[in-house]
């Protein structure tokens, strides 16, 4: 799993606090901007954190991941299409659960995912089916990558219900990555969302 920082507001905590300023009619020098952004993040008031954004690209995670992040209502999301783009040489993302599995309950595994690419690649290849279809077949442990996009109060809000001992694995450790992302461009903004 790789999360890469592709965009972002520049100085994005001087702009939340610059936003902020009309307010409360405050100076709006750099320093007491970012003063500011802090101030309203920690009072709550997140409304002021919608006027700076974040994309980040996140790749080799499932599809089964990307099904949880996808859901986010108010993000700008791109995914990999299995419609368009022909999965060859399909990689699998597999819980860490299936280490502890049985030797033969794990090749079995194994080998349902490599007989489901196999008889995606002869329907897609002698064109009895349309990638869009054929795709139906593929497990949901297929590696995908998605672009996503949004305002820091969605982030904040993203992470604080994923950055949790509650969040599914591959979520969890998604989620993590972007507060680390985030945080490198906000410290103040994502100095420690909470999880529940």
């Amino acid at each position: 799993m790789k999360v890469t920082l592709i965009d972002h507001t520049p100085d994005p905590e001087a702009k939340i606090g610059l936003a902020a300023s009309i307010c409360y009619d405050s100076k709006t020098d750099r320093e007491s901007c970012i003063k500011r952004a802090a101030h309203c993040k920690d009072s709550g008031h997140l409304a002021t954190l919608r006027f700076s954004y974040a994309s980040l690209k996140i790749e080799g995670i499932s599809r089964v991941c990307s099904h949880q992040i996808v859901r986010v209502a108010h993000a700008g999301i791109l995914q990999k299409s299995q419609r368009y783009v022909k999965e060859t040489q399909v990689k699998y993302i597999n819980p860490p659960a299936l280490d502890k599995v049985d030797l033969e309950h794990c090749a079995e595994w194994y080998r349902i995912q490599m007989m489901a690419e196999e008889l995606y690649l002869r329907l897609v290849e002698t064109k009895q089916m349309k990638k869009e279809d054929a795709r139906f077949i593929l497990p949901q442990g297929c590696e995908t990558s998605l672009n996503m996009c949004m305002n820091f109060q969605g982030w904040r809000d993203f992470l604080k219900n994923r950055v949790s001992k509650h969040a599914q694995w591959e979520v969890y450790a998604v989620a993590c990555e972007i507060q680390k992302q985030l945080h490198g461009i906000a410290p103040n903004i994502f100095d420690g969302v909470v999880s529940q």
